[in-house]
């Protein structure tokens, strides 16, 4: 299975658990997304990179891991409170972590979730959460 394989199949897993978020592999510019999208959350699926391969003798190159980023961007109205960027973050999280937990076919029978990170309300009325994922034998 190829890594570009993989991240199709991320794509179509996370959206079809997720109908009412947007999930694409680009990564967008929250400033550029409409806030209907924003308001719904938008998920970006995204590479970045990989390794640990098996590399003995027939085997080279296979049964390796990919690390993924999945990036979600969320907006609430402009009149709410900035902890409400936290909340939708910690939201669009449980989503996400949800699917983790959801039974997946090859190639992503064994995609493990790690560390996230938030924007500390900084951003309000737009929030953002980037969770790593590890997808291990591809």
């Amino acid at each position: 299975m190829k890594q570009d394989d993989v991240m199709d199949a991320l794509k179509a897993s996370l959206a079809a658990a997720l109908p009412a978020r947007h999930v694409q592999r680009r990564l967008v510019d929250p400033g550029t997304e409409k806030s209907a999208r924003l308001e719904a959350g938008v998920i970006c699926v995204v590479s970045a990179g990989g390794g640990s391969f098996a590399n003995w003798q027939g085997r080279e190159g296979e049964l390796g891991t990919m690390n993924v980023i999945v990036v979600g961007f969320v907006k609430v109205a402009d009149s709410a409170p900035s902890d409400d960027v936290e909340r939708a973050e910690l939201a669009l999280l449980a989503d996400l972590l949800g699917w983790c937990q959801l039974v997946k076919p090859e190639p992503l029978d064994s995609v493990y979730p790690g560390s996230y990170r938030q924007s500390q309300q900084l951003a309000h009325p737009v929030g953002w959460l980037a969770l790593d994922l590890q997808v291990r034998h591809v």
